[in-house]
């Protein structure tokens, strides 16, 4: 998603694209240090087994990843970020376990570090979603709290394809998490790190 590195640029920001978007690159990036992460792969939620729930990146036999990057190993990454987005289908979905509330990807990132998580109700549409990603983008980069960025991405949605935005290809993205202030500063650059597999749900 390029729409993230030109919204946040600094040539820190980290670029994992196609067969280089492994499961294994991923986790050896430093990240503690992105304010941003943002993962536009495939991904399939487990309503039995939370933990098997997973993100699917490129595979890495000689580093013994097989490219899942399941919940219960995202618990254990140790982040710093005040987003994270998850442009993939089904990371907010999950059963509900008692007090604790819903077991999703998204909630395995919020308890690995992240401030907020924007994630998927339901399976989205890939162009829906490529259109919806940059005019968010935009609107973080113009400073907007990334709750006001997404409510606007998605009005931007609908003035440029009016009845033909049928909710269903792409309203099922949302937000939790703490989102009091804007996560692109001014006057300051916010570190990103992009994943993007060979195709993006």
């Amino acid at each position: 998603m390029l729409a993230a590195d030109t919204a946040v640029p600094d040539r820190a920001n980290t670029l994992l694209l196609g067969a280089n978007a492994t499961e294994s690159a991923f986790k050896r990036s430093p990240l503690a240090d992105y304010r941003i992460l943002h993962l536009a792969v495939h991904g399939f939620a487990s309503t039995s087994d939370p933990n098997r729930a997973a993100l699917v990146l490129a595979k890495d036999a000689t580093a013994g990843e097989d490219g899942l990057l399941q919940a219960a190993e995202i618990v254990q990454l140790k982040l710093n970020a005040d987003l994270v987005i998850l442009s993939a289908c089904d990371t907010a979905v999950g059963p509900v376990q008692g007090e604790e509330g819903i077991a999703t990807l998204s909630r395995a990132f919020l308890l690995a570090g992240a401030r907020t998580v924007i994630s998927t109700l339901w399976s989205v549409d890939d162009a829906f979603s490529l259109f919806l990603m940059k005019q968010f983008y935009q609107h973080l980069a113009a400073h907007e709290p990334a709750p006001y960025a997404l409510a606007g991405a998605k009005r931007d949605m609908l003035r440029k394809y009016g009845s033909a935005a049928v909710p269903y290809y792409w309203a099922g993205y949302s937000i939790e998490g703490a989102f009091d202030r804007a996560v692109v500063h001014r006057g300051t650059q916010e570190k990103a790190n992009v994943t993007k597999s060979k195709r993006a749900n």
